[in-house]
């Protein structure tokens, strides 16, 4: 399954939850295996010496209950009860431990996905010509080698661990049935751990090829991530919309401002700006302020209800540049603004 070529760009955090909600996550069977047969192997060395002592014990009662008439005493019922009740007491530990084992396992692998898509039917797979495709495509191939590769290392693993022992092994024949039995399991105890160990080695390796895969598999095109940063910013009519609505609106709040203006500076055309001074206020105050149409609106404003209008080309300008709505005025600006309230101020005495 060859990579296209235009997919040069790394799954953005989107493109990975979208695949993840398809079921397409990054998985290694192999890793589950070897951390499967790493829990069943400490279950078996905190609980072994117990399964033991309760398999002999069953066993006893098993063989007591075979002598003449004791089936019979005891009843079927009683001896079907006590075979469930055994496999149970066996079965049920090591029955708990793989299932949370591989609850974690799982976790530990895809994280914490709930998504229905993976079991809606794929009547797709039950095409016979794209069955053979898969069969015989780049993948399958790559997977028929790995798992030649891995049976190889297994094989050699066991073997280097059996052939030293196996002169012991066939001697054991000769000895006793305890020393016998101690041999076997130091051997079969040395092969479980050389294998497992070998088997988390591959694990490692395979979940890492596995995430390696599943990257490529996800990756997107500039123009995808260009679709993708456009759809979750919005389109740039819908922005330049919401930003027109936005300037609309505080055009409108400025002009219902400028009535409680002290001022309104101009340039005398293209420029307007209304402040307000009080005595409560340290610094003028920019109520509104606009060029060219927004300009002559706020001209009007004042002039409908008679906010002082003062021509002073450089100042307007200056303000403009250097002061936000509803902000006070720059201190080097301070100087020129008071010479203009006092002339206002000093218009207003004379009326």
């Amino acid at each position: 399954m060859g990579q296209d070529p235009g997919r040069t760009e790394r799954a953005t955090p989107r493109r990975r939850q979208k695949a993840r909600d398809e079921g397409s996550v990054p998985r290694s069977p192999d890793f589950d295996g070897a951390i499967l047969l790493w829990g069943n192997f400490f279950l078996f060395l905190g609980l072994g010496g117990a399964t033991l002592a309760l398999m002999t014990k069953q066993v006893a009662h098993f063989l007591q209950m075979a002598r003449p008439g004791a089936l019979a005493e005891a009843g079927r019922v009683t001896l079907l009860g006590d075979v469930l009740m055994i496999l149970g007491r066996l079965l049920l530990p090591f029955l708990l431990v793989n299932l949370l084992v591989a609850v974690a396992t799982g976790f530990a692998q895809r994280g914490f996905t709930v998504s229905a898509k993976p079991l809606q039917p794929k009547f797709n797979r039950l095409n016979p010509a794209q069955g053979f495709q898969r069969l015989f495509s780049t993948r399958a191939v790559v997977d028929l080698f790995k798992s030649l590769a891995k049976f190889a290392l297994l094989a050699w693993v066991a073997y280097a661990v059996l052939e030293p022992r196996i002169p012991t092994l066939l001697a054991t024949l000769k000895l006793p049935l305890g020393q016998s039995l101690d041999l076997f399991q130091s051997a079969v105890f040395a092969l479980y751990r050389n294998v497992m160990l070998a088997m988390l080695v591959l694990a490692g390796t395979d979940f890492a090829w596995q995430r390696s895969a599943w990257e490529k598999s996800i990756r997107m095109t500039k123009q995808e991530v260009k679709d993708e940063a456009k759809d979750a910013d919005g389109s740039p009519e819908i922005k330049q919309k919401q930003k027109s609505i936005m300037q609309a609106a505080a055009r409108r709040r400025m002009l219902a401002e400028v009535p409680k203006a002290t001022v309104v500076v101009t340039n005398p055309t293209h420029v307007a700006v209304a402040l307000r001074y009080d005595e409560k206020s340290a610094a003028p105050i920019c109520v509104a302020k606009g060029l060219d149409h927004l300009a002559l609106k706020i001209r009007e404003r004042a002039r409908d209800t008679g906010v002082p209008i003062l021509e002073r080309p450089e100042v307007a300008r200056a303000l403009y540049r250097s002061v936000e709505v509803d902000k006070p005025i720059p201190r080097d600006l301070y100087q020129a603004v008071a010479q203009v309230l006092a002339f206002v101020y000093r218009l207003r005495g004379a009326a």
